[in-house]
C-alpha cells in the first residue's frame, strides 16, 4: 500500500516537461508571426515610384537607340538624374566622377548621387550625412530632402522622416509623386499605433493527455515482507474535439532616433471538450490549457540591426487552476547582412515558480535557452527559414534536470490563387542528468513536430481569413511507458490582423 501515494506523485510529477515544451514552441511561433506580419503590412502601404510591370528601362528606350552622354555640365547633370530615377547605380558612379571632374559643377548633386549610392550600399549613415551635406549647400533642394526622408524612414528613424515627408508634400511636388509620399506617411502612422491579431478556432485532438495505454509491470521487494508483481495501465489516449485561441499585440513607441520602448504581448490556448474522471487517488484532470506572455523593454531598430533586451512575465493556467509564473529576461538580435537574408541570436532566463496544488508536486526550477535563426527571401512570394536552439532546465533534482537540443526548418508561400501555407518541422533532442531507479533509468526523448498552416486569404471577410491548421507530434522515449506517445491536431481558425 506504501507504494500508492508515492506513485501517484511521481506520475503527476512526470507530465509536466511535455506541456512545457508545447508552450515553448507556441511561444517561438507567435514571436515569429508578430515579425512577419509587422513587415507585411508596413510594405502594403508603400507605392512604387514606377508601376508594376512596367520595365523602368523603358522609359527612356526608344528603339534599340542608346543616346551619347557628352562630357559636359549640360549632359551629365540631367543624366545623373535619369540613372537614378532608372537606379542604374553602375551609371551614377560614372556620371558622378566625370560630373564633379568639371568646373561649375553643382555641389548639391554630387551630394545627392552619393548619398543615393550609400542608401543602395546599405550604408545608410553616409547616406544621411551626405544628403544633409546637400541640403546644407542648397536648402530649397526638394529632391534630396525626399530621398533623406526616404533614408531616414528605411533606418526606422521615424519622427525624423515624418517631419521631412511633412516638408516635401508642401513644397509644390510633381502630382505623380504624391501618391509615393502619401504612402509613406501611411507606413508612418501605421508604425505608431498598436497592432496585433486574434485566432479563434474549433478542432480535433486524437491525444488530448499526451497518453499512450502501455502498462508497466514491475517487481517490488521489501525486506521481510518479500517481492510482488504489480502493473500500471497507463492512461488510453483520449481523443477530443477542442476550442483554440491565440491572441498578439505589439507597439514600439520611438524615444529618439533609433531608440525605442517596446512592448509585446502574447497569449494561446486550448480547451479541449474531454476530461479525465475521478478516481479512488485522484481528483478529475483537465487538460485546458493557456499560457500568456508580457514583454516590455529597450529596443534599438535600424535597417541592418534589431536588438531588444525585454524583461518578461508569464502566467500559465491549466487543469482549471493557475499552474505556474514566471519572470525573466530575453535579449533577440537580428542582423540584415542583406535585403532578402536575416540572421539572429536570442538568450533567454527565466525562473519558474509553481502555484497553489502545483507546489505539492513539482519544485521551482530555472530555464535558460539560447538560440539562432536564419531567414531568406527567394522571391517576393517565398521564404524559407531555419534555426537551432539549446535549453537548459536546472531543477533542484539531477535527475528532473535536462538537456535539450532542437532544431526547426520552414518556408513560407504565397500563391496567386489566394492561398498562403507556411510548413515547419521541429527536431528535438532531451537528455536528463541522471538516470531515475524508479522510472526505469535515464530519460532520453526523440521529439519530431510537423505544422502546416494553410491561410485562406482568397476566403477573407472584412478582414477574417480562415485558416488550417496541423499538427503531428511524434515522441519517442528510452522510458517509452512514461513518455511516448503520438499525438494528431486539426484546428479551423478565424483570424483577424489588427
Amino acid at each position: 500500500m506504501f507504494q500508492r501515494p508515492i506513485m501517484a506523485i511521481f506520475f503527476l510529477a512526470v507530465m509536466l516537461p511535455i506541456h512545457a515544451l508545447a508552450d515553448d514552441d507556441d511561444t517561438r511561433l507567435l514571436l515569429n508571426k508578430i515579425d512577419r506580419s509587422t513587415a507585411v503590412r508596413e510594405r502594403s502601404h508603400l507605392v512604387e515610384d514606377t508601376p508594376p510591370g512596367i520595365d523602368p528601362g523603358s522609359l527612356i528606350t526608344i528603339g534599340e537607340t542608346t543616346y551619347h552622354v557628352e562630357n559636359t555640365l549640360e549632359d551629365l547633370g540631367p543624366a545623373i538624374y535619369v540613372s537614378m530615377n532608372l537606379r542604374q547605380w553602375h551609371k551614377v558612379g560614372q556620371f558622378v566622377e566625370k560630373y564633379r571632374s568639371l568646373s561649375g559643377h553643382e555641389e548639391g548633386l554630387v551630394l545627392l548621387a552619393e548619398g543615393m549610392l550609400d542608401r543602395e550600399n546599405r550604408d545608410y549613415r553616409a547616406a544621411s550625412d551626405k544628403l544633409n551635406a546637400a541640403l546644407a549647400a542648397k536648402p530649397d533642394f526638394a529632391r534630396a530632402r525626399l530621398e533623406l526622408a526616404r533614408v531616414y524612414f528605411e533606418d526606422h528613424k521615424s519622427q525624423e522622416a515624418r517631419d521631412l515627408f511633412d516638408q516635401v508634400s508642401t513644397s509644390g511636388i510633381p502630382d505623380e509623386v504624391r501618391p509615393v509620399i502619401e504612402g509613406f506617411q501611411r507606413a508612418l502612422r501605421d508604425r505608431d499605433t498598436w497592432h496585433g491579431s486574434l485566432a479563434l478556432g474549433l478542432g480535433y485532438s486524437s491525444n488530448v493527455n499526451q497518453a499512450n495505454g502501455k502498462v508497466l509491470v514491475s517487481e517490488t521487494c521489501i525486506p521481510v515482507f518479500g517481492c510482488a508483481i504489480t502493473r500500471r495501465r497507463m492512461d488510453e489516449p483520449i481523443e477530443s474535439s477542442m476550442f483554440t485561441y491565440d491572441l498578439t499585440l505589439n507597439r514600439r513607441y520611438q524615444i529618439s532616433g533609433h531608440h525605442n520602448a517596446l512592448l509585446r504581448a502574447i497569449s494561446y490556448g486550448k480547451l479541449p471538450n474531454e476530461h479525465k474522471d475521478t478516481t479512488a487517488t485522484l481528483a478529475s484532470t483537465y487538460y485546458d490549457e493557456s499560457t500568456s506572455i508580457v514583454y516590455a523593454g529597450y529596443n534599438y531598430m535600424s535597417a541592418l540591426n534589431d536588438f531588444s533586451v525585454m524583461p518578461l512575465f508569464e502566467h500559465h493556467y491549466g487543469n482549471r487552476h493557475v499552474r505556474y509564473q514566471a519572470v525573466g529576461l530575453r535579449l533577440d538580435w537580428k542582423h540584415n547582412p542583406r535585403p532578402d537574408t536575416q540572421v539572429g541570436v536570442n538568450a533567454q532566463r527565466k525562473h519558474f515558480r509553481f502555484q497553489g496544488r502545483e507546489r505539492q508536486y513539482f519544485d521551482n526550477y530555472d530555464e535558460n535557452q539560447f538560440g539562432f535563426y536564419a531567414s531568406n527571401v527567394l522571391d517576393a512570394k517565398t521564404m524559407i527559414y531555419g534555426g537551432l536552439n539549446f535549453t537548459r532546465k536546472l531543477f533542484p533534482q539531477a535527475v528532473a534536470s535536462s538537456k535539450e537540443y532542437m532544431a526547426n526548418l520552414g518556408a513560407y508561400r504565397m500563391f496567386d490563387a489566394g492561398f498562403t501555407i507556411n510548413a515547419t518541422a521541429l527536431f528535438r533532442h532531451i537528455r536528463n542528468d541522471e538516470g531515475s531507479q524508479l522510472m526505469g533509468g535515464r530519460r532520453e526523448d526523440d521529439q519530431q513536430i510537423y505544422i502546416v498552416n494553410l491561410g485562406m486569404p482568397r476566403f477573407a471577410f472584412k478582414g477574417i481569413t480562415p485558416n488550417l491548421y496541423l499538427k503531428r507530434t511524434v515522441n519517442d522515449s528510452s522510458i517509452d511507458w512514461a513518455y511516448e506517445y503520438r499525438q494528431t491536431e486539426v484546428v479551423l481558425k478565424l483570424e483577424k490582423n489588427f
